[in-house]
């Protein structure tokens, strides 16, 4: 299973979660305030090279988190 990073929508923190595919975009609970309204962001992911990972070369695109109605 992957390993999927999510922002919560309330106190933004940032946490991953090892989800299935199908479970991928569903929202879930943050573990830092209970808040139900965390959302997956868009990750960057390792390359392994070697016996070594690499990290990605440029800082991850996370863009701006969108407003809670």
């Amino acid at each position: 299973m992957p390993i999927y990073e999510y922002q919560c929508s309330s106190c933004q923190h940032i946490f991953e979660l090892r989800r299935s595919y199908a479970e991928a975009d569903a929202p879930t609970q943050c573990p830092k305030c209970g808040h139900g309204g965390a959302r997956r962001l868009v990750s960057v992911f390792g390359a392994k090279t070697g016996s070594y990972l690499r990290p990605p070369e440029k800082d991850a695109y996370r863009g701006t988190p969108t407003p809670s109605a």
